[in-house]
């Protein structure tokens, strides 16, 4: 009987596999149509009904994704080494609330994730950000920090949510560890897939993710560990970080072995109050001004709208350069 379930839940994971990758395939291309049309049209109106649709799409290529994931299917995406905090508000720029969500960098220096693992630190991160959202209070803020460790690098997640009860943190550290095969049975109805997901990511790919109850605001606290050889040393010059991501405090740090990582110093924030692009910025020093600073501005969707078209009009926005997408011969 054991192994027939087995059985059964494999063929229903080969047909989800299927039918996610077709589904995300055509998001895809809905995805390059939209980018197209906010480069054509320069209507402030037009621009932020293209950033809307653009987001909702976002979603629910997060949601496909996850999925396919789940059922064994490959990410989806090529990238390039990219910025650490690039990843986080990449993965920010997937979720609802995403203006919710105030990163804060206590890096050193610019720690960028190795190619292959940047679209599953930036699925891991989505999912967990979107579980802080999704149970936390509308008004109340998830705040994420970018920390550098003996051993590597951590993102750390906390909420002011509801929390969770012991049998459920126990659940969804079994989940997270991936080292137990998880039937799409056990995952309820409707299905908790987004910490099953990760945790296949995690066995595939060497990162770590933890979650720990009480958290220090009364919520949940996730950390995403990435390991030394998963992480590289980014020239600033040559990739340069995206105008939405967290500064590092040094702007051209010494050359370092990607797992020799020093201890963190005080943080420099960044509060987004639009939704986070992969526009390029050519990077500054950090000034005693820039450092402990927080923008609190929540920008209207008029404001957006224009601070989008005026973009348009003197840069092609730099989305290729900050995360390279290669499917289907195209860059993203």
């Amino acid at each position: 009987m054991a192994a027939e379930r087995q059985r059964v839940d494999e063929a229903a994971q080969a047909v989800m596999r299927g039918a996610t990758t077709v589904i995300q395939a055509q998001s895809y291309q809905l995805q390059s149509k939209i980018d197209q049309m906010q480069h054509r049209y320069e209507a402030p109106e037009i621009a932020g009904d293209l950033l809307e649709l653009d987001h909702l799409n976002e979603q629910n290529l997060r949601r496909i994704q996850a999925t396919g994931v789940l059922c064994g299917a490959w990410p989806g995406l090529t990238r390039a080494d990219s910025h650490l905090g690039d990843v986080v508000v990449g993965a920010q720029s997937r979720i609802r609330g995403y203006h919710r969500v105030k990163v804060t960098s206590k890096l050193d220096m610019p720690v960028g994730v190795v190619a292959r693992a940047v679209e599953p630190v930036a699925i891991a991160v989505a999912e967990l950000l979107a579980n802080a959202v999704h149970h936390t209070h509308g008004t109340l803020a998830i705040d994420v920090s970018l920390h550098q460790v003996e051993a590597g690098a951590c993102i750390v997640i906390d909420d002011a949510g509801v929390g969770m009860h012991a049998d459920e943190v126990e659940f969804a550290a079994r989940l997270l560890s991936g080292q137990r095969t998880i039937l799409l049975t056990e995952l309820g109805d409707p299905p908790r897939s987004g910490f099953a997901a990760i945790g296949r990511l995690v066995r595939q790919y060497g990162f770590g993710v933890s979650i720990d109850k009480p958290a220090p605001y009364g919520g949940v606290r996730a950390v995403v560990f990435i390991p030394g050889h998963l992480l590289t040393v980014l020239d600033d010059q040559a990739h340069p970080m995206s105008v939405m991501a967290p500064m590092h405090r040094q702007a051209t740090p010494p050359p370092l072995a990607a797992a020799s990582v020093p201890a963190p110093h005080p943080a420099v924030e960044v509060d987004p109050g639009e939704l986070p692009r992969r526009r390029r910025r050519q990077p500054q020093p950090a000034s005693a001004e820039a450092a402990g600073s927080r923008s609190e501005q929540v920008r209207s969707p008029e404001e957006t709208a224009a601070t989008w078209s005026a973009f348009q009009k003197g840069t092609e926005l730099g989305r290729a350069a900050a995360h390279t997408d290669h499917r289907e011969g195209t860059s993203r």
